[in-house]
């Protein structure tokens, strides 16, 4: 009997411990679950809306380095108001920006909706690039915020939007993005709900590419906040982006090259990589954590990419190093 017990508790501590674990990567598991889904969040381009004119660039939109620009919400409870000043901050470590959320009856460079009241029929979630704020009577909006709204969520729309605040376009629409979409597919998957777009918004959103000459980007991140979700059955080649909810390393640096003169401190290498789990199964190219140290899966084994902290070299010779699963 005291065996069976033991075994019982045994079963109990182990089923714990995957539970727990299963939990801690959910963040990372929807990454990859939500490519195709129907039901998957996406920012629509609010500037160039005629399809037909010139787009605005980061170059000719930007705030001026040191600013503070002012932000109000027309609309929208405490609650939801509270996770986008939290996430909006965000933009501040890296860039040499301040966000002042003032009263409603306040002037301010952003003006911010909800889906509610006077706009109870604007679904989307949308911002006008940089300082084309100013001449809009609202700027932003959120479309699908509400008191239930998960955190991922929060996190990632926010960042994004005031991403677009700051002057940045959509990744995937980088000029040196060399994205072999499967445009027909494209085309069918965002015919049908939630979008229903057309072909001419399908093109606009998604294929057009910006002019070199108009941006200051210069290299191709698919793990920049600022990119769709691409599922691999819209690409010839199975190429995929997952759902981006955190600045990337290039997010932050490329931020901070615009908007100079913040002091900024590296932070850390691992920073959004989820902690390698043994009850999860990677594919070749996945990059964890583990004992503080950064790895990327590669064939039959995992690579040593370097520490966590940015402060140390990655080429800095470490000792006693513990590899995932050994």
């Amino acid at each position: 009997m005291k065996k069976t017990n033991l075994m019982k508790a045994g079963f109990i501590a182990l089923l714990s411990i995957s539970l727990f674990n299963c939990e801690k990567d959910v963040e990372f598991q929807k990454d990859i679950q939500t490519n195709d889904s129907k039901s998957l969040h996406i920012c629509m381009e609010k500037w160039d809306t005629a399809l037909n004119t010139k787009a605005a660039s980061t170059k000719n939109v930007q705030w001026k380095p040191g600013q503070t620009i002012r932000v109000k919400f027309l609309n929208g409870n405490s609650y939801v108001q509270s996770k986008v000043k939290k996430y909006a901050k965000e933009w501040e470590k890296y860039a040499n920006i301040k966000f002042d959320f003032v009263a409603a009856s306040s002037n301010a460079n952003i003006k911010i909706t909800f889906k509610e009241g006077a706009y109870a029929d604007d679904a989307g979630s949308w911002s006008y690039l940089g300082t084309e704020a100013n001449y809009q009577s609202r700027s932003m909006h959120y479309g699908w915020f509400n008191d239930n709204t998960s955190e991922e969520d929060f996190r990632a729309t926010t960042i994004h939007e005031f991403g677009h605040a700051l002057g940045l376009i959509h990744e995937h629409q980088n000029p040196v993005a060399e994205i072999n979409w499967d445009k027909e597919a494209v085309y069918a998957y965002y015919a049908g709900p939630p979008n229903n777009w057309s072909k001419a918004e399908v093109d606009h959103n998604l294929f057009k590419r910006h002019s070199k000459n108009s941006t200051n980007y210069s290299t191709y991140d698919p793990e920049s906040i600022m990119h769709y979700s691409i599922s691999a059955k819209h690409t010839l080649d199975g190429f995929s982006v997952g759902y981006n909810s955190r600045l990337s390393a290039t997010d932050k640096s490329f931020i901070a090259s615009i908007y100079p003169g913040k002091d900024i401190n590296p932070g850390n290498s691992c920073d959004g990589i989820p902690v390698w789990s043994i009850f999860t199964s990677y594919n070749i190219g996945d990059k964890v954590q583990h004992k503080g140290n950064l790895f990327e899966k590669i064939p039959g084994d995992w690579k040593l990419l370097g520490p966590c902290d940015n402060s140390g070299s990655t080429t800095k010779k470490q000792d006693n190093i513990i590899y995932p699963g050994s």
